[in-house]
């Protein structure tokens, strides 16, 4: 599978459209996420931490840390979706492991598996000080979206 994956790999114009659909979502500019790499069967993820990312106890929420891993998953699998092809999350399992010490947070993902109608992927999260503070998988559901007949 790894050669077919490489004579699929997106051209760089793709790339760059991959990257800057992402990254001018709405949800990615609230949260200030930024999609830096999107690659066959990969992705690099950036999320600034926020004062509004705290919970009551002063630290970051999980689902803060939970939205960047699911992303990142994500679309890692989704690299390897086909034309027309679109996802979203079935599932997702997240790890906690630390909490972030630094102002960053990078999620990198790569893709285990892309079937017709599935897809899964896993990714580790680190501060800007390299502490791995979660790990996790999600899981996608792959659909070919509807034409209009307008």
């Amino acid at each position: 599978m790894a050669e077919e994956n490489r004579e699929r790999e997106p051209t760089e114009p793709v790339k760059d459209q991959i990257i800057s659909l992402f990254n001018n979502s709405p949800f990615y500019r609230h949260m200030g996420m930024e999609l830096l790499e999107a690659t066959q069967g990969r992705s690099r993820v950036r999320l600034p931490l926020k004062e509004e990312f705290k919970n009551l106890y002063g630290t970051i929420h999980g689902g803060a840390i939970a939205t960047l891993l699911d992303s990142s998953c994500s679309i890692a699998a989704g690299t390897l979706m086909e034309p027309g092809e679109v996802a979203v999350t079935l599932n997702q399992r997240v790890n906690y492991i630390a909490q972030p010490q630094g102002s960053l947070l990078y999620a990198e993902g790569r893709a285990i598996h892309k079937g017709r109608y599935t897809g899964v992927g896993q990714a580790e999260v680190r501060d800007d000080q390299g502490n791995l503070v979660a790990v996790g998988t999600a899981t996608i559901f792959i659909f070919r979206r509807q034409q209009s007949d307008d």
